[in-house]
């Protein structure tokens, strides 16, 4: 569009003078610097951080909770707090005011959950404090900010004491946090005032109309929309402006200051534009791998198209066909799959997208496989679910979650369920206690810290598993968080509950009940091998077995190991190691990871371990011969995207947490159990269609066997006899591919080789197997060895045997 019809567009518009006129005393002020830090971003400070803003500083006058910073919003969860800013005397062309001058104010505020908290905004002149705005009504659980304005004339009092500074008043509730996100104080002025600005997108640009001064030049500012650094993209006498420089699909800020007499003004109004487009972007080329043991890094070309937004990664199978997202909004040109497939070649494809939301096509298709064999990782352990009754659509949950079995664990429209550990009891049923809180909570998911610990018992493993006893125990009238049951070596069990930030210990003959309370662990903290901050973790998220000698280890939750001075399971403990983040025994691809939520059992064999990145939305899985000494086992344990059902129909639930294995007579895992929800948390409001719940997985279980050698099995032994149990559902003599079978150290066995079968025979119900030995790979650093290998129908078969130490 031509501009000089613009130009006389624009004598029109702004006949009447639009004024935004203004001496920023506190705000945002682009396209310059925030004043006094009206935005509260000069300090960053994470969730109930105290950090303080230099140009602010807060006083809580009911309630116990700090005040401070979070994510550039500055936030009070008590009764009442207030939090006063900086004189207001720091612009130069503003050192006093006058009656009858108009001060400009504006705030946006927000409530965190639906509950009474309000907010007030003063000035503040001397000791006389003049409200803006009266608690006004917060909106919580919507994560909208709400925004307030108005006017405030100075008065002949207010001159006489000078300038003011600004306090905010806080007023919460149920420890709900009210957000002050920031602060506008300006005061009307005409000598600075900057222009008034409109925009418009036309055919060739983005078009910026303001109304006309007198002999002024004009400097143009652009800023993407979501940031506040403004550059300098143009300088005019016309009242007007094309942007041409601009990324389509890119939503910008504009804002224009007038330059008179050798003085810039203050900035316009700030405006938003985006012109899109609906042109593809060229696809990624030149697609590349690194292969690793269990993972493969897959790289392209950027398009050559600068206005690309991101990129999305699909995989499919050997033959490039059965195509799905595993990756999106990737910033990069690379992606580590941490799960494809194992013994078959995966083939990948990449998308580009533009800031308009146009897909490209389709990139060249790369076929890559990873180095190690399908049952080296825990995930490969997992099998779909079975479908109890049918598949529910018309639930809770995003769409990625729909349709499923609502029958599977537990989950209700009333209740939130997160984490329990499966138990088979005497009575044949499953039994978990569990943790839940009410799914309409005034703090949605946030309201963990409430919650109570229930009984829920089932017929099958899987579910569905209904509630038996609302409260597990009567002390703290329920409260709990985390239990878990250890399996203790006469039958009966004990049980860990975070009650009031404390690790409590209760114990019961049945997982009926009645639950004995036994008292608060006790943990050496004279021997920590933690930060002092850090030392919440010896007693939160714990996982515990009992010993052959009785005494207790458990897992804290960082992952570090401790062990009971005695028999007494309240301890005290002692620390032995650190914690996984870090360790040197994980590789770094897994090692900086924030682990947390550990599991810990043990079997016949060795000792396991699951404990979950909650950042990096996997869990990694561990074994070791005594509980102390860990071997990190190669690949993933879990990823969001293992869950399927037996007629092949996917969910992809946004967070799993809170592992738990249902163990067989002889200490095996059976089945997984996982906390699971379909949103991030805090995104689980009250009274939403999202919520959480448990699912429990069923496993490839482990076979038994034992190795019948009389002599330490290791590099040099010619010939491996091991023999294979038959077991309900398994027989060793007729179910084998005798040919799939390899026999060894895990670094071979993994990998495809080790020692190859010789000869089988018959014993009693199970099968013995003669291997070669040559290849088996054993070192002083393997504890047991590996059995992997598949069934005549093509089912994986896994198994692991002790190593004779002398």
């Amino acid at each position: 569009m031509n501009l000089k019809i613009y130009l006389f567009f624009l004598s029109t518009f702004f006949a009447i003078n639009m004024v935004n006129s203004q001496i920023v005393l506190l705000r945002e002020n682009a396209p310059y610097d925030n004043v006094n830090d009206g935005d509260f971003n000069a300090v960053r400070g994470y969730w109930r951080q105290a950090k303080q803003s230099p140009f602010w500083k807060t006083k809580v006058i009911f309630g116990k909770e700090k005040m401070g910073l979070h994510n550039g919003s500055l936030f009070s969860m008590n009764k009442k707090g207030i939090a006063d800013s900086k004189l207001l005397n720091t612009n130069s062309n503003y050192k006093k005011h006058k009656e009858g001058e108009i001060i400009n104010w504006e705030f946006g505020a927000d409530l965190e959950y639906i509950s009474n908290g309000t907010i007030s905004l003063s000035l503040v002149f001397g000791d006389i404090e003049k409200i803006l705005a009266n608690k006004v009504q917060l909106v919580g659980s919507d994560k909208k900010i709400e925004h307030f304005k108005g006017t405030y004339v100075i008065t002949k009092q207010d001159a006489k004491a000078g300038l003011p500074f600004v306090r905010a008043t806080f007023y919460s509730e149920k420890d709900v946090k009210v957000y002050l996100h920031y602060v506008n104080i300006s005061v009307k002025n005409n000598e600075t005032q900057g222009p008034n600005l409109l925009v418009d997108v036309v055919d060739n640009g983005i078009l910026l109309k303001w109304n006309k001064f007198k002999k002024a030049l004009y400097n143009v500012y652009r800023s993407t929309a979501n940031k506040t650094d403004y550059k300098k993209i143009g300088t005019t006498n016309y009242n007007a402006f094309i942007d041409s420089t601009f990324i389509t699909g890119v939503n910008y800020n504009y804002v224009v200051t007038r330059i008179q007499n050798d003085k810039e003004s203050s900035g316009s109004n700030i405006v938003s534009a985006v012109k899109k487009d609906k042109i593809k972007p060229k696809p990624p080329t030149q697609l590349k791998a690194e292969i690793y043991d269990t993972e493969l890094k897959i790289f392209w070309k950027k398009s050559i198209d600068k206005d690309v937004s991101h990129y999305a990664v699909y995989r499919g199978d050997a033959t490039g066909n059965n195509l799905r997202e595993i990756a999106h909004n990737l910033k990069r040109n690379y992606y580590l799959d941490f799960t494809p497939l194992k013994n078959t070649n995966n083939s990948y494809v990449v998308y580009a997208y533009d800031f308009s939301g146009n897909k490209s096509k389709v990139s060249d298709k790369l076929i890559a496989k990873v180095k190690t064999v399908q049952g080296t990782s825990f995930s490969d352990l997992i099998l779909p679910m079975p479908i109890h009754q049918n598949l529910s659509s018309n639930v809770w949950g995003g769409k990625t979650v729909i349709p499923r079995d609502i029958n599977n664990g537990i989950e209700a429209k009333d209740w939130s369920y997160w984490g329990g550990r499966p138990v088979k009891d005497t009575d044949n049923k499953y039994h978990m206690n569990i943790t839940r809180w009410p799914a309409n909570a005034t703090k949605g998911h946030w309201e963990w810290p409430n919650s109570t610990v229930a009984h829920v018992v089932a017929n099958k493993p899987t579910g569905s598993y209904k509630v038996k006893d609302s409260l597990v125990y009567s002390y703290a009238n329920g409260l709990g968080h985390n239990p878990d049951i250890i399996l203790l070596n006469d039958g009966t069990y004990l049980m860990y509950s975070l009650i009031n930030w404390e690790a409590n210990l209760f114990k019961s003959a049945s997982m009926n009940g009645p639950w004995q309370r036994l008292g608060v662990m006790e943990v050496d903290l004279s021997k920590s091998l933690e930060k002092p901050s850090l030392n919440y973790r010896y007693f939160r998220n714990l996982s515990g077995v009992q010993l052959d000698d009785d005494r207790f280890l458990f897992v804290t939750k960082g992952g570090g190991m401790m062990i009971s001075k005695d028999k007494n399971p309240l301890g005290p403990y002692t620390p032995l190691t650190t914690g996984v983040r870090g360790n040197k025994i994980i590789p770094i691809k897994y090692r900086n990871s924030n682990y947390e939520d550990p599991v810990l059992w043990k079997d016949e064999v060795q000792y396991h371990m699951i404990i979950n990145a909650f950042l990096d939305y996997r869990a990694i899985y561990l074994r070791s011969i005594d509980g102390i000494n860990w071997k990190f086992n190669l690949g993933t344990a879990y990823t969001p995207d293992i869950t399927s059902y037996a007629d092949k129909t996917r969910t992809h639930w946004y967070k799993l947490e809170r592992p738990h294995v249902l163990q067989d007579n002889y200490g095996r895992a059976t089945h997984l159990s996982l906390a699971v929800i379909d949103v991030p948390k805090a995104d689980d409001l009250a009274n939403d269609n999202h919520n959480s719940k448990n699912i429990i997985i069923p496993l490839v279980v482990q076979k038994r066997i034992s190795i019948l050698n009389k002599t330490k099995v290791n590099q040099e032994t010619k010939n491996i006899t091991i023999i294979i149990h038959s077991e309900k559902g398994f027989n060793a003599q007729t179910d084998i591919n005798v040919n799939s079978l390899r026999f060894g150290a895990t670094e071979e066995v993994d990998f495809g080789r080790g020692c190859k079968v010789l000869s089988t025979k018959k014993k009693g119900k199970g099968l013995l197997v003669e291997f070669s030995g040559i290849g088996n790979g054993i070192t002083e650093n393997n504890f047991v060895c590996k059995l992997l290998g598949s069934t005549k129908k093509g089912n994986l078969i896994i198994a692991y045997s002790k190593l004779k130490t002398n």
